[in-house]
């Protein structure tokens, strides 16, 4: 059972802007475990041995022996626990990363040692070498990541791009199909056709699941009221907001809160 946090936000950490990157070593005991937050950053977490559990948006996951997990901006996660675990903790500017990682699982790594040895002189030359020497180790790591998440051959063909393109803002913004068209430069049945075509599913969908996706996270970590949840995801009409909230997640928000807080 997480700890619900009786506040008006969840906590969001950040990095700072200059450095937009922090590279952490933890061996077994000195494994923290963190109450649920957010961050506005990505989260890389290369496990090389060990066993572990995270929360991540109400999936516990685990993570088994050597592997790697990706935690997008804005996904609220915790540590649960933390068993022998050896493990790299890596924190990314979202600038610096690419919009192909949209993980939900530990992946299994390959040629661990290859990435073992690219994340340690990664820690030992962050601050000692020219910033793109490091940038470019850097987008190495993030190309194994990349690799252990799916095949070599990412689908480049435009609609790829776009959808990819399309998801990335998803998280940043709450604005309209037109608004993330216009963002892309292209047009709103453009962008549908091109979400549909590689998802099934339109662009007002993923809009709403992600909408949806943060209400549940203020229900379950905030006390914050039905109303106070609808105005922060720019619904004056609570009345409406709760039904659509009841029509994607197939309870009410109240439900909802009673359900994963019990």
């Amino acid at each position: 059972m997480l700890k619900v946090l009786t506040m008006k936000q969840i906590p969001v950490f950040s990095l700072d802007m200059m450095e937009g990157l922090v590279i952490e070593r933890f061996e077994k005991a000195e494994v923290p475990v963190k109450p649920a937050h957010r961050d506005d950053h990505y989260i890389f977490i290369f496990q090389e041995e060990g066993h572990s559990k995270v929360m991540v948006d109400f999936n516990e996951l685990t993570i088994d022996g050597c592997a790697v997990l990706c935690i997008l901006p804005g996904q609220v996660h915790q540590g649960i626990s933390a068993t022998d675990t050896v493990a790299w903790f890596i924190a990314i500017d979202s600038e610096l990363v690419s919009p192909v990682f949209q993980p939900n699982k530990p992946a299994a790594i390959a040629e661990a040692g290859i990435l073992k040895r690219s994340i340690s002189l990664l820690y030992d030359i962050k601050e000692k070498m020219p910033r793109q020497v490091v940038r470019s180790l850097t987008d190495a790591c993030l190309g194994m990541f990349a690799q252990a998440y799916g095949p070599s051959h990412q689908d480049h063909s435009r609609a790829h791009v776009i959808t990819r393109h399309f998801k990335s803002l998803l998280v940043k913004f709450n604005s309209s199909p037109a608004d993330y068209a216009s963002s892309l430069n292209i047009s709103t049945a453009y962008l549908n056709e091109a979400v549909k075509s590689t998802t099934g599913f339109s662009v007002t969908y993923w809009i709403q699941q992600e909408i949806i996706m943060e209400a549940k996270r203020i229900l379950y970590y905030t006390d914050n009221s039905v109303k106070e949840i609808a105005n922060t995801l720019g619904y004056e009409d609570s009345t409406y907001f709760s039904r659509l909230f009841s029509k994607v997640a197939g309870i009410s928000p109240v439900q909802f809160r009673a359900k994963y807080r019990e």
